[in-house]
């Protein structure tokens, strides 16, 4: 465990500053990574590579960790607030921009991984990229609707 620490800590911690922007909310951040690691590691379950676990339990505290902020920042629920519209929540939009990097191994057809980085990157709405596409609305949110589900399925695993 100390083999896992030591290797980690600064790599993570750098990646939670980055992730922050403010040096006590990184340590904390860094500090529940280890915690959950340590947790993981001790429940007995074979781990394949250790650096997948590492940045998977990352992220998504990470995702809880923004989710809190979003939530007492707009103090509001997202799941009850009618003026989301499409997004199911600001984080998922937050989360999107993030891997919208990490596309190629998801298996994203060119137009779905176009309107994803469109939409997610460029904050263009579905009109906006169906006029730049020269395609139809529906034709957009299909691609949309079709790389979100990769994705989510990628990440889920």
């Amino acid at each position: 465990m100390d083999e896992i620490y030591d290797k980690y800590y600064y790599k993570i911690y750098n990646w939670a500053l980055n992730k922050t922007n403010n040096k006590e909310d990184a340590e904390d951040l860094t500090n529940s990574v280890f915690l959950s690691i340590f947790e993981y590691l001790n429940k007995n379950i074979k781990v394949e590579k250790i650096e997948n676990l590492i940045w998977k339990i990352a992220y998504n505290l990470w995702c809880t960790k923004a989710k809190d902020y979003i939530k007492e920042k707009n103090n509001t629920d997202f799941n009850e607030d009618p003026q989301i519209g499409y997004e199911t929540n600001m984080l998922d939009k937050i989360i999107y921009k993030e891997i919208v990097n990490n596309l190629d191994d998801i298996g994203l057809t060119k137009k779905e991984e176009l309107s994803f980085k469109m939409y997610y990157l460029n904050d263009l709405s579905i009109k906006e990229i169906s006029d730049k596409l020269n395609l139809a609305q529906s034709n957009i949110k299909y691609y949309l609707y079709s790389a979100r589900n990769k994705v989510k399925e990628r990440y889920h695993e």
